[in-house]
């Protein structure tokens, strides 16, 4: 059974917004670590303290630095994204019912996926150490490696070409702080072929609802072991993908909600979540949701631990249903969005060391914090967006060439 053309106009419409959403997540990523980077990552009170009693200048400083603050959220967003991607291509090319269906090859999914994602990576890692070359100062991340002799620099650049880095402490922020998302990335296309699977022999509500089991009780032993405060956020983080596991599914099951019309009865969650994403009476309960999620989250860093173990489920559902909601009414800012988007994945991998040696030369120039802040932001996505086109312009190239 085909889907119906409610359900395809209401898929086509997630597709189209999805560029918007990753643009603004990017842009409100980058933000995030200039801020930290050059701010110190202030904790929600701090803002609040220093904010108050300073006027319409507190005032104004306060909500920038909360917006900076939001922008640690981003990741989310692009969890989501890649369950949704994942989920509905798999759908449209093994399981759409009405064409013959042909048996979902796990090894293929693997290399197209893995192949999709590490040459950039890698070229990212040539980039970073030209910048190391012209200035050290420019790739503070993990530096003391550099200085413990060839065998220990050897070991980390392969924990980092392979995404091991993301097992291992002392290699966890070498080179780029920001490259666990490419670790846990990798491990969330492993496991993909076993949620479907799970999805298709249990059930996609099932499937949903183990998944946020899984997290839960992850984060709570992880909250649990008592660890030193950098391993514990590198792990509640997304070290390793059981942590963020329910954000992804989440993404699976809005693909699936939105293109599966004959399990939708049989299903309570697929139906639910499509409300929750979907319809407007529903973003006072979604809103609801990012809010506590957000509560939750910067109270954990007040001593309240055990607050982060339900944030970042409840931040990625609210966040990315009352995104979507706001983005499908203003398409203009949309069209604004989504060449941010289209290159959002050379943003991330570049973004954390081009803007310290664009922060370091521009430190003495433009004096005024913000309007320093809000040009280096602007120049990083720009050249991020830049060194992702120019590698796909080159792959096209030699492509065409070899089919000649």
């Amino acid at each position: 059974m085909k889907p119906t053309e409610s359900l395809m106009k209401d898929y086509k419409l997630l597709s189209r917004t999805l560029p918007a959403i990753k643009g603004l997540a990017i842009l409100l990523v980058v933000a995030y670590h200039l801020w930290g980077f050059t701010k110190g990552y202030l904790p929600f009170t701090q803002i609040v303290t220093e904010a108050s009693g300073q006027g319409l200048k507190g005032l104004f400083e306060g909500v920038l630095n909360v917006v900076c603050r939001l922008g640690e959220q981003g990741v989310h967003f692009f969890l989501i994204a890649s369950g949704f991607g994942l989920a509905a291509s798999w759908w449209q090319r093994y399981h759409n019912i009405g064409t013959k269906s042909e048996q979902f090859s796990v090894i293929s999914f693997w290399r197209r996926r893995l192949s999709r994602i590490f040459p950039l990576y890698w070229l990212a890692h040539g980039l970073a150490v030209i910048l190391l070359t012209i200035d050290p100062s420019w790739v503070p991340f993990g530096g003391d490696i550099w200085h413990q002799g060839a065998i220990e620099v050897m070991a980390a650049i392969i924990a980092s070409l392979t995404t091991l880095r993301n097992f291992i402490e002392k290699y966890y922020y070498f080179i780029n702080s920001t490259w666990w998302y490419i670790g846990l990335s990798v491990q969330l296309y492993l496991v993909f072929p076993l949620l479907i699977w799970v999805g298709k022999r249990r059930g996609w509500s099932i499937l949903l609802a183990g998944s946020l089991l899984i997290s839960l009780v992850y984060r709570t032993i992880v909250v649990s072991l008592h660890l030193n405060q950098r391993v514990t956020d590198a792990l509640m983080r997304g070290a390793i993908f059981p942590s963020r596991l329910f954000e992804f599914v989440f993404g699976i099951i809005l693909a699936i909600a939105l293109l599966e019309q004959s399990t939708q009865m049989l299903e309570p969650l697929l139906s639910w979540s499509k409300k929750l994403l979907l319809e407007r009476r529903w973003m006072g309960l979604t809103g609801l949701l990012w809010i506590t999620g957000l509560a939750c989250h910067w109270a954990s860093f007040e001593g309240w631990s055990s607050l982060r173990i339900p944030a970042d489920a409840l931040i990625g559902i609210g966040e990315f249903c009352v995104v979507f909601q706001v983005l499908t009414l203003v398409p203009l800012v949309c069209d604004r969005l989504n060449p941010l988007g289209n290159y959002s994945y050379g943003i991330y991998l570049t973004h954390s060391n081009i803007f310290v040696a664009l922060w370091t030369m521009l430190i003495i120039l433009i004096p005024y914090y913000w309007l320093r802040f809000v040009i280096v932001v602007a120049v990083s996505c720009f050249l991020g967006g830049l060194f992702e086109f120019g590698y796909h312009w080159l792959e096209n190239r030699l492509l065409h060439k070899k089919l000649t």
